[in-house]
């Protein structure tokens, strides 16, 4: 997403993560202060840069199930309605486009279950609202592609298009994310301030209409250093105990205790997770494991990061 902001302006055009820090820091984004929450180190590696020019705005990232070590990634606004299946070497395995769709401001991507076991639909979440004016978002759903038994580099596929109008009117927001127990949506608003709006696309999905989507709660990060508090990108774990959330700086991660309903996971006091500096991070997934979380950024051949998550106690 393309916007004004002072630092956003800056990072869109930061050559390195080095500089991007060196900003961040100069403008105060860094600075903590004891009452905050430090994020915990997480010894994440570099997987591979991605290969494909095509790739150039890198704004949502899911793992496959069907494809192993495969990952659906995506552009920001300006680009045609495609994804596209990388794979950890970098190597795009095929580009997937999508018919009868006129994408505006696709900001993530995600997986959710479809009707059948073990079956999963890629969403591809076009969310993003600069101004707040769009009347109504969308999301663009169809099956996984199995890039085994593709006959070429480009698939077509017509997808099932779900057209969301927020009930106290429209926002903008850069993070969705499903819950796979469910099949429940959640679109995360992207705020300044800390404090997002949630809200809940419920399972089953209709088609064929605008659907007013409620607000499901507001979410407050923890106080923490200020680009640690505007959401890019979320992602729940396969198994729908955790959530994640990227932002500007580092992220955010919460674990769902036992016995609880993922729509109360919200309540959990999450914490602050070391994730990559990034020249302009808006993409976060689990893997299919659930084990690391995956990052990449907004750029030409960005970099591919993994970093493990730890399994932390229920509280």
């Amino acid at each position: 997403m393309r916007q004004s902001l002072p630092v956003r302006a800056v990072d869109h055009h930061l050559a390195c993560c080095t500089a991007a820090c060196a900003v961040l820091v100069a403008l105060g984004v860094g600075r903590e202060q004891t009452s905050q929450p430090s994020a915990e180190p997480q010894g994440w590696q570099i997987v591979c840069e991605l290969q494909d020019a095509r790739i150039k705005e890198a704004s949502g990232l899911a793992a496959s199930r069907l494809n192993p070590e495969c990952y659906y990634v995506h552009n920001d606004s300006g680009d045609a309605a495609r994804v596209f299946l990388v794979d950890r070497t970098g190597r795009t395995r095929v580009e997937i486009r999508l018919l009868g769709v006129m994408a505006a401001d696709c900001e993530d991507v995600a997986l959710t279950p479809a009707v059948g076991s073990g079956i999963w639909d890629v969403c591809l979440a076009d969310i993003g609202d600069n101004n707040a004016r769009r009347p109504y978002v969308a999301i663009y759903r169809f099956a996984e592609v199995d890039a085994r038994s593709t006959a070429g580099p480009v698939v077509e596929v017509k997808p099932q298009v779900y057209l969301l109008r927020y009930e106290d009117g429209p926002a903008d927001a850069e993070a969705f994310c499903v819950d796979p127990k469910s099949g429940d949506g959640y679109v995360l608003t992207k705020s300044l301030s800390g404090r997002s709006a949630v809200y809940r696309l419920r399972a089953p999905w209709q088609a064929g209409q605008i659907m007013t989507v409620p607000r499901h709660c507001t979410l407050e990060l923890p106080q923490a250093p200020y680009g640690s508090r505007i959401i890019t990108g979320a992602d729940v774990s396969p198994d729908g105990r955790r959530l994640a959330l990227r932002c500007w700086v580092d992220g955010w991660e919460w674990v769902l205790p036992e016995g609880m309903p993922f729509e109360s996971i919200f309540s959990v006091r999450p914490r602050r997770v070391s994730l990559p500096a990034e020249p302009q991070p808006e993409a976060v997934c689990y893997s299919a494991d659930g084990h690391t979380l995956l990052t990449v950024s907004e750029g030409l051949n960005p970099t591919l990061y993994e970093t493990p998550v730890a399994e932390r106690p229920s509280p």
